[in-house]
């Protein structure tokens, strides 16, 4: 596994970003094809980005990926203000997913990173619709809440910091071990947190002193049970995506 696809914009494209960054164009989609970022299709502004958010839906596709960069009324120094939109729709291919995912960074560097004001992440339609930006920017400015689970972590850390290693110790705390992740790991995390997969396997080696990467996958939550190994201890990553109160919920 590797963190580079060696994929690149073909030249259309970057004539066409060069050309339009500041100008008219409200919308570009761009798409993988032939191992090549490629220029899709664009829409004009027609009102306020606010407005003009509709014009993007009929760009989306509902089983392929895609990237969207989507203009703000807003300037900076470097000219208009842009959101980075990565499409990622639920029913869409595994490796397909991934290829987009891998190739995030190098569509932002050749975009330009310093007129991209924000990026936002969508699986489904409501997700890149105006109230569903409004409520990422509504949790991104506020803390995260924790989980269960984090929350006993939480406990369990600062119940640590005041273990005594032994009765004839001086005043010595337990501390804590750092493991580093493997290239091949942090990719599998990177995936899983942009919906490439929604499920991340990690196991320790104990000779090497580092985290690798066991499984990675997709499937339903009652598949789950079925990923346990037997044969030895694993950090496991889900996201089970659900609904509460007729919100969709993802839950890791």
């Amino acid at each position: 596994m590797s963190h580079q696809t060696g994929i690149s914009a073909n030249d259309e494209l970057k004539q066409f970003l060069a050309d339009n960054k500041n100008g008219p164009v409200r919308a570009i989609k761009i798409s993988i094809q032939d191992e090549q970022l490629i220029y899709d299709t664009s829409c004009d502004a027609e009102g306020s980005w606010e407005d003009d958010i509709l014009l993007m839906i009929p760009m989306l596709e509902d089983k392929m990926p895609c990237y969207i960069m989507y203009r703000f009324d807003e300037q900076n120094s470097m000219g208009y203000e842009w959101l980075f939109i990565s499409w990622s729709p639920d029913f869409a291919p595994v490796r397909q997913k991934m290829l987009y995912a891998a190739t995030r960074a190098t569509m932002k560097a050749q975009f330009g990173g310093g007129q991209i004001k924000d990026e936002l992440f969508g699986t489904a339609q409501h997700d890149v619709s105006l109230s569903g930006y409004k409520k990422h920017v509504q949790a991104s400015k506020a803390p995260a809440p924790l989980t269960m689970a984090e929350e006993e972590l939480q406990m369990i850390k600062q119940t640590e910091v005041n273990a005594h290693i032994n009765v004839d110790s001086k005043s010595q705390t337990m501390q804590g071990v750092a493991f580093p992740l493997t290239p091949e790991a942090e990719e599998a995390v990177t995936s899983f947190m942009q919906g490439a997969v929604n499920y991340v396997q990690l196991c320790l080696d104990l000779n090497k002193e580092v985290v690798n990467a066991a499984a990675t996958d997709t499937f339903k939550v009652n598949h789950l049970i079925f990923h346990i190994p037997t044969d030895g201890a694993r950090y496991h990553l889900y996201n089970y995506s659900h609904t509460h109160e007729g919100d969709s919920k993802d839950s890791v």
